[in-house]
Parts: structure tokens; C-alpha cells; sequence
């Protein structure tokens, strides 16, 4: 089978040719349709972010079931799927928790990252892993999944959020503009979105949703003369990782505010807060890490949104064969498209 391999050691990505895996007992194998391009890949190749040492890369994915384990109950030959790539040990401290997200040892199953992944004709997968998806669902789009299933869980860990709550979207790559969709599914109108990019800014304009778009300049213009915290933002959502956004970010925070901090920032990134701020605003500050128990809600969630929100020309994703990686993996790095994702499997 085809496959895009990441070697850690040379720092290579190679179209390769590798094996197509052998069932296992509680496994499937999903010969994969669509697999998406994640920002975490473009850290991996910059070793930012942990990875094995040869590895075929992909957690973002959807496919069709072709060979199903012995001890396979729950799904058949023929089942269409997303894929959770994140698994878990249901043994530790934090599994038993409730909190399998931060299982070391799940983690360090993680399909994509640390066992071969999506970026492939054919990919084993845990039974339990594999989500049917509705056949009304298109398959690229449910490759959305994963991303969408980490939204879900920033979205959750908000808490309740109000009724014309003033927001705040830092970044219009793909996760701003999914975060700017979800929150205009769910009837939010009040949102701004941030993007120093031409490109992304315009990008996010052409969605047809009726948001503010604007330079970080300007918004911090508009902000002269005012009181943040009483004429800031109740939530500001985090989707770039950038330092120099999130100190901007804690300016523009209202009283009792929120700010989600959703994208990822090299693990040596640094920012300049004043804890005075925090104590008298009460701000609350909350990280994001994946998506537990968020994957199905993500298939509902995509399901309802593809028609309306996830036209992918609008969403600015081109889609590639396999065999031209080199090119998205470019095109993705120099802003000319929020997101690349292959499509594998030519009908």
C-alpha cells in the first residue's frame, strides 16, 4: 500500500510503500478514504511535538471497514467510519477519573503520532476507535471529525455560555474558522475574529457569516479610550498558540471573562501576564487537551453542519492525492490554504 512516512531521526517525510496490516482480534482495518493535515503535523516535522520514530502520520481521517478482528461485535465489512485516534488504558489514575485525556499510556497509542496512521490506503484500528458515521455524511467531511471533536471539548469547557455573549476567535486558519461555524450553528452573532494575515482575513469573510473580521491592529485601534473590562470580550478563544496574541488577549478581557487557550504553541513558548489582572477581573484561564468523550457528539455535529458550514472552497481546504504531499504540506506552511487533506482513496 501507499503511504506517507515521517522519520523523526532524519527528519524526512517519503511517499513509501509499506504492508497493509495484518487484523488482529480486536482490531478493523479501514481502508481510508480522506485524511486531513493537522497544524500538530506541521509541529511534529518541526519537532515540536513528541512523535514515534518512523511513523505514518494521519490522525485525522474517515474510511470504510473492510476486515473485521474475531472479537469485533460492534461493527461489519462495509461500515463507513471516522476514526478517534486517542485511546485509553481504563486502569490509571486519571481514566478513573473521568479524565482519559490525560492518559500517559493512551497517548502513547495515539494513531497518527505514535502508531501508523491515516496518511495511508489501508490503517488498523481498535474496534472500539473506529465511529460509524451516517451514510448522508461525505466521507472528506468526515474526516472534519477529529478536529471538530476537539472544538466540542473547548466549547464544553467554556461552561454555560450566554446569550449574546461578546466573542472573540484569535486566528482564522481552519480551527478558527470551524470555531467561528460552530458558534454561528449554535446562534451566536455576536463574534469577532482576529487574523493578521490578508489571505485568512479575507478568507474569513467570504464564509457568508456575517462576523467582524479584522487586522490585530485594528482592534487594538478600538480599543483605545476604552475599559476592557467593561467594554471588552466575555470569551476570547485562542486558536493560534502565538505568545504575542495571547498577551494581547488578556487586555480585552471583561470582567469575570474567559480565555480559552485551544491553539497549540511550541512546548517553549512563553507569555507575560500580570496576576493583578487575573485577581481583581477574575478572569479564568483554560487549557485544552483533545477531545474525551467528544468524538460522537462530533459526528452529529458535522452531520449538521456540512451542508450549511463545511463547503470546502469556502472553508479555503484543498484536497490532494497521496502522491502529491509535498505540495499541500507547502501550500499549508505558506498560508495559501487553511487546510490540506488528502484524498486517498480515487474512485
Amino acid at each position: 500500500m501507499q503511504a506517507i512516512q515521517w522519520n523523526k531521526v532524519d527528519m524526512t517525510l517519503k511517499h513509501v510503500t509499506a504492508k497493509i496490516p495484518e487484523v488482529t482480534d480486536d482490531s478493523v482495518l479501514v481502508e481510508v478514504s480522506h485524511a486531513g493535515v493537522c497544524g500538530t503535523d506541521l509541529h511534529i516535522m518541526a519537532k515540536e511535538y513528541r512523535s514515534s520514530d518512523l511513523v505514518i502520520l494521519g490522525h485525522e481521517f474517515s474510511g470504510t471497514v473492510v476486515k473485521v478482528g474475531k472479537n469485533v461485535k460492534n461493527l461489519a465489512v462495509g461500515q463507513r467510519v471516522a476514526v478517534e485516534v486517542n485511546s485509553i488504558c481504563e486502569g490509571c489514575e486519571f481514566c478513573r477519573r473521568g479524565k482519559p485525556h490525560f492518559c500517559k499510556e493512551g497517548l502513547a497509542q495515539s494513531i497518527g503520532i505514535m502508531n501508523n496512521g491515516g496518511f495511508s490506503d489501508f490503517c488498523l484500528v481498535p474496534a472500539t476507535q473506529a465511529i460509524p458515521v451516517p451514510d448522508s455524511l461525505p466521507m472528506d467531511k468526515a474526516a472534519l471529525c477529529e478536529p471538530c471533536s476537539c472544538i466540542i471539548h473547548g466549547y464544553e469547557l467554556l461552561g454555560k455560555v450566554e446569550d449574546g455573549s461578546n466573542i472573540l476567535i484569535m486566528g482564522a486558519g481552519i480551527i478558527g474558522l470551524l470555531w467561528a461555524s460552530m458558534l454561528h450553528h449554535r446562534g451566536f452573532r455576536n463574534v469577532t475574529m482576529v487574523e493578521v494575515a490578508d489571505g485568512r482575513r479575507q478568507l474569513a469573510k467570504d464564509t457568508g457569516l456575517g462576523f467582524d473580521v479584522l487586522h490585530p491592529s485594528a482592534l487594538e485601534e478600538s480599543f483605545k479610550g476604552k475599559e476592557a473590562s467593561e467594554d471588552g470580550f466575555d470569551i476570547v478563544v485562542d486558536c493560534t498558540g502565538n505568545s504575542k496574541a495571547i498577551e494581547m488577549a488578556f487586555y480585552m478581557l471583561k470582567s469575570g471573562a474567559k480565555l480559552l487557550i485551544f491553539g497549540c504553541a511550541p512546548p517553549t513558548a512563553e507569555i507575560k501576564v500580570k496576576p493583578a489582572q487575573i485577581q481583581f477581573k477574575e478572569l479564568s484561564i483554560i487549557g485544552v487537551q483533545i477531545n474525551p468523550y467528544c468524538f460522537t457528539k462530533a459526528v452529529t455535529l458535522v452531520s449538521d453542519m456540512a451542508d450549511k458550514y463545511l463547503d470546502f472552497k469556502r472553508l479555503g481546504i484543498e484536497v490532494f492525492p497521496l502522491s502529491q504531499f509535498e505540495s499541500a504540506i507547502s501550500k499549508l506552511k505558506a498560508g495559501q490554504i487553511s487546510k490540506a487533506m488528502f484524498c486517498v482513496k480515487q474512485e
